[in-house]
């Protein structure tokens, strides 16, 4: 007879994978709005979970307000996706097409990087430049950015056996990536990987060691922050719901990250 605690694990256990697959197959789609006021800063956002889970891009804009800066999302965020596969889509192509955009985040599949650091994949490359072309059709002045995202334990690593070769690949194709694509890059991996160094209990991951928390979220839409405006915070930065003690923390990691690469 199964004991209460070992239905109990199940039960849990069912529950998180069931929260991964509708993950899995969630949407955002979102165009900003057509009069573009003047101070506006209009940012768009193609990718996947990895930008959804926790709503990083509205971190972000929430981060920007209480900086004093105005950003208007436009975005096409689906469970999974590639680059490939957005070329491939109406509506992630319509988001794009809207133009318009100061700032461009790309987020591609989330071992895809790696892929093309370990495999050559040079498929990947196309499409990122493919769809940085696209941006730049309709959106001449934009600066288009690379992601470079973290490295997880789950899903057995995205194949790749380990988190550390993950890692590795991860940061080395986006590098490589947006060297070739004439890119920017915005090093959100590297910004998890010494939170983690300097506070080995952050949670910067969800439950299922893949998706990030609110507060990988928050540290991701930090990252992007400075990344667009190349400046320390000032005054009293928006939480967004996370602790303010650890918001501090993370906020100061960003700093860290971004801006002494900037040097």
């Amino acid at each position: 007879m199964v004991k209460r605690n070992q239905m109990k694990k199940i039960f849990l256990s069912v529950l998180v994978c069931l929260m991964c697959g509708l993950t899995a197959f969630s949407q955002e789609f979102q165009i900003p709005e057509r009069v573009k006021e003047p101070g506006v800063i209009q940012v768009l956002c193609i990718g996947n979970s990895f930008t959804y889970v926790h709503d990083s891009d509205m971190i972000l804009r929430e981060i920007a307000r209480s900086q004093g800066l105005d950003i208007r999302i436009g975005k096409y965020l689906a469970g999974g996706y590639t680059f490939g596969r957005h070329l491939e889509n109406a509506d992630s192509r319509a988001v794009v097409d809207f133009g318009g955009y100061d700032f461009a985040f790309l987020q591609d599949q989330s071992a895809n990087p790696a892929r093309y650091s370990r495999d050559k994949d040079k498929q990947v490359l196309k499409n990122l430049i493919t769809l940085k072309k696209n941006v730049l059709a309709h959106s001449p002045r934009c600066e288009v950015i690379l992601e470079r995202t973290w490295s997880y334990s789950g899903f057995e690593a995205g194949g790749f056996g380990t988190a550390e070769s993950l890692d590795y690949h991860l940061g080395r194709g986006a590098a490589k990536m947006a060297r070739k694509a004439r890119t920017g890059l915005s090093p959100i991996g590297d910004a998890f990987n010494l939170a983690e160094e300097i506070w080995p209990d952050a949670r910067l991951l969800g439950p299922d060691n893949h998706h990030q928390s609110l507060e990988g979220a928050y540290l991701k839409a930090c990252v992007n922050y400075l990344t667009i405006t190349g400046k320390p915070f000032s005054g009293s930065p928006a939480s967004c719901g996370v602790d303010p003690e650890v918001a501090a923390f993370l906020r100061a990691i960003a700093q860290r990250t971004v801006l002494s690469k900037n040097k």
